[in-house]
């Protein structure tokens, strides 16, 4: 994935040295470095503030005249970090702080082979109105990795600015993964802790959602459930323990009956 960063050309000496010096970090740093010196580009702007070189060599003089330099022609620098197979994209706002209503105009160049592409390429500003201007850099076979390609982009209204551009050309990132796969793995499971006996089943299963039961699942039958008993009968009752009493003593009874009338006879 591409990276992009804007560098502001508008502060003091020591802000925009400092922020040279940042620029050259990040191809020597690893990524997680990279992120602290992001975080050191935003605090260059203060370094600047609390450093005024350009008046340090006027505050000891009480008599000088006061002076005026002229605003920088590049404002500010737009960095892309991408591949050739992506398209950079960037967002800049013109405002008119002027008193009157303006015409602006918004050009841009090449960078190297890619021709950039500017929208809208003009636009009337009244006073305190604003535009967006969307900036891309279209995908191009002919850049080259490693290259640094830079440009410009001009905005013309009362007077002539730019915003420099560069592209940093780098490779693709493509992750790259190994799979090895062979045989179909088998799970060994020991049947019964007191026998010494194996269950041998195949790790990937065999059977389709439309197979029903009782089917062959890799050469093994596999039964069918057998069907539940919808309420069934209740089972015959035991005898009661008194019942089976007076059967016994009726018995006996009889046999001593039949004990008697033998002698009689």
């Amino acid at each position: 994935m591409s990276q992009a960063h804007v560098r502001d050309l508008s502060g003091s000496k020591a802000e925009q040295g400092l922020d040279a010096l940042l620029d050259d970090l990040p191809g020597l740093l690893s990524s997680a470095a990279s992120q602290y010196v992001k975080l050191l580009r935003r605090g260059s702007k203060l370094v600047g503030d609390l450093l005024p070189i350009d008046q340090l060599a006027s505050s000891n003089d009480c008599c000088s005249v006061p002076t005026q330099e002229c605003p920088p022609r590049c404002i500010a620098e737009i960095c892309w970090e991408g591949c050739a197979c992506e398209v950079q994209r960037a967002t800049v706002t013109v405002k008119n702080s002027g008193a009157q209503t303006r015409a602006f105009s918004f050009t841009a160049g090449n960078l190297g082979p890619a021709k950039v592409e500017v929208a809208p390429p003009a636009a009337t500003l009244a006073p305190g109105q604003a535009v967006t201007l969307q900036v891309a850099v279209p995908a191009s076979q002919g850049l080259k990795d490693g290259e640094t390609y830079t440009g410009e982009l001009l905005i013309r209204g009362a007077y002539e600015q730019c915003v420099r551009l560069r592209l940093r050309v780098g490779p693709a990132a493509v992750p790259h993964l190994d799979v090895c796969q062979g045989e179909v793995p088998q799970k060994i499971t020991e049947l019964n802790w007191y026998r010494h006996w194996q269950c041998t089943d195949p790790c990937v299963s065999e059977r389709t959602p439309n197979e029903q039961p009782g089917a062959v699942l890799a050469g093994t039958h596999v039964p069918a459930a057998a069907p539940a008993t919808v309420n069934p009968a209740p089972a015959a009752a035991a005898p009661a323990q008194g019942s089976l009493s007076l059967l016994r003593g009726a018995a006996a009874k009889k046999k001593t009956a039949r004990g008697a009338a033998k002698k009689r006879g």
